[in-house]
């Protein structure tokens, strides 16, 4: 743990270097591991992503996140419409996703989807970093990037939150792991996200979220998403660190039927 502790320390000194801003997480080794959760609900972004997914599967997730209590839900955009007239007057968070599943399209395009959606009322933006300009060693291009759609979210009487998904199997070492956390942190984001789901190198891994926790600190939070499909690997997640959970399988998970 130490270690790591002095990588992430080390890490952001060349980043603060790099980008000339402050770049200062609130490493806190004590707070893991943490309790685990006694009401997973409250944790879930109810998820459907799928490709074929028609708006009679986005209704019925609405009704499911309503009638168990999950945080959020989570749909493409084209939804973002139906989600936030569906949840008009409950206490479940409407959330889209943007530059998804690959993240390397263009910063305008991205910025013009989220606004979009900002403008529709949605309340949660996740967003794709760009892992090819990250693995490049293109870290101002990849801070611009979140930064700009961070601006959007941020901006007007009813800021959105704004979740980087960083893909972490993609990544493959901790090192870019602490860089990309550290990047969404010094950009301004609100959380820190493991995982699209899509990608075959695999979804959340525990360890990752530990890594992730620690950079986070106290000033972002930490979604773990992609291949959740147990009240037992939720745990888990929360356990390393996670304050959210995103899953399509979220019914299952808090013991109910689909």
């Amino acid at each position: 743990m130490e270690s790591l502790v002095g990588l992430i320390e080390e890490r952001a000194r060349h980043l603060e270097d790099l980008l000339g801003v402050p770049v200062r997480p609130s490493v806190n080794p004590g707070a893991l591991p943490r309790s685990c959760a006694s009401d997973l609900a409250k944790y879930i972004d109810h998820t459907n992503l799928n490709l074929d997914a028609r708006p009679a599967d986005i209704d019925k997730l609405c009704d499911e996140a309503v009638r168990f209590g999950f945080t959020a839900v989570c749909v493409n955009g084209c939804y973002a419409r139906q989600i936030t007239k569906k949840l008009a007057g409950s206490e479940v968070k409407t959330c889209c996703v943007i530059g998804f599943p690959l993240g390397c399209m263009t910063t305008a395009a991205k910025i013009s989807e989220t606004r979009e959606l900002v403008q529709l009322g949605v309340q949660e933006i996740d967003m794709v970093i760009n892992c090819g300009w990250l693995k490049a060693g293109m870290y101002k291009e990849v801070y611009e990037d979140i930064k700009a759609v961070a601006s959007v979210c941020h901006y007007g009487s009813k800021p959105a939150t704004l979740k980087v998904i960083l893909e972490c199997t993609c990544l493959e070492t901790d090192d870019l792991i602490i860089d990309s956390s550290l990047l969404s942190l010094a950009a301004g984001a609100d959380f820190i996200k493991t995982s699209t789901g899509m990608h075959k190198a695999g979804g959340a891994k525990a360890e990752h979220v530990r890594i992730m926790r620690l950079v986070a600190g106290d000033k972002m939070k930490v979604k773990a998403a992609g291949g959740i499909r147990s009240a037992e690997a939720a745990q888990e997640m929360v356990c390393s660190g996670a304050d959210r959970i995103g899953a399509s399988a979220s019914v299952a998970i808090c013991g109910g039927q689909a």
